[in-house]
């Protein structure tokens, strides 16, 4: 029987300190709701999931750029739609003026307003800005919208100048020849309908893109979360354990410490028999 060395009281001790670590990392883990909350926890598992989280977060910036791109899409589809209103009505205009039972105040009028009209979308092609870029002046014409979440994957988009001057319509005379203005009218009228409708294309395909970008992200998550995420059926049922053990080993280290009671009742019964 060991007095100076208590093995049975340091082996005891040495499971409570064991029982207290685990416990402590149950505990982590059960607060954060994270399973690896270090590389320490998990250097393989720490590392995958560091870069999977990295994929994520770009996957999430790639998915507000596309949804900025649409938004920039639509303003501009707006100014061009009611560019579109305004020279339809510059082609009633002259429609109007080719007719002789229009009187020359009349055609003056018609023209007055004409030039009005024209100057209002000459005013929304300079005006017509995103974010404090032009959009419908021919400065967007090569518009390149991040939808991916590495270099070069990229959305391309060509806005084209809609100003009067590409339109034809500057400077634009109802009444001198009106044949020709309303040849002029007809091409500005298929520039403005064809802008339409590349917007509204393009505008879906990058709706295609969000949905891509949101399926991959949804999965990519789903992926990490099998990784990090703490399971706390397994740590509540591992933290109970662990505190009954630890429990039941304090109360060994307090039982192995009686043990030298027993030494030093042994001495006093000897010495008692001596005398």
């Amino acid at each position: 029987m060991d007095v100076n060395t208590n093995s049975s009281a340091h082996r005891a001790a040495s499971y409570v300190a064991k029982n207290e670590r685990v416990t402590t990392e149950v505990m982590h883990r059960l607060s954060t709701g994270v399973k690896i909350n270090s590389a320490i926890d998990d250097p393989a598992g720490w590392t995958i999931s560091s870069k999977m989280t990295s994929a994520l977060m770009s996957m999430k910036q790639a998915l507000r750029n596309a949804y900025d791109g649409i938004s920039m899409l639509e303003t501009a589809s707006g100014a061009t739609a009611e560019m579109g209103n305004m020279v339809q009505r510059v082609r009633e205009l002259t429609l109007q003026g080719i007719s002789d039972s229009s009187t020359p105040a009349q055609r003056a009028m018609m023209q007055n307003e004409a030039d009005e009209l024209i100057a209002e979308i000459e005013n929304i092609a300079r005006d017509t800005q995103f974010n404090n870029r032009n959009l419908l002046d021919g400065s967007s014409e090569n518009v390149k919208i991040q939808t991916g979440s590495v270099a070069g994957q990229t959305f391309d988009v060509s806005i084209y100048s809609l100003t009067t001057e590409d339109l034809k319509l500057k400077g634009l005379d109802i009444i001198t020849n009106p044949s020709e203005a309303l040849a002029k009218v007809d091409a500005a009228v298929s520039q403005v309908v064809g802008a339409q409708s590349q917007f509204g294309v393009n505008v879906a395909l990058l709706n295609q893109a969000v949905e891509s970008l949101l399926n991959s992200s949804l999965s990519f998550e789903a992926a990490r979360g099998r990784i990090i995420d703490a399971n706390f059926a397994h740590d509540t049922t591992t933290l109970a354990s662990k505190t009954i053990m630890g429990e039941a080993a304090m109360a060994m280290v307090s039982q192995a410490n009686q043990q030298p009671k027993a030494v030093h009742h042994l001495l006093k019964v000897e010495s008692n028999k001596s005398f």
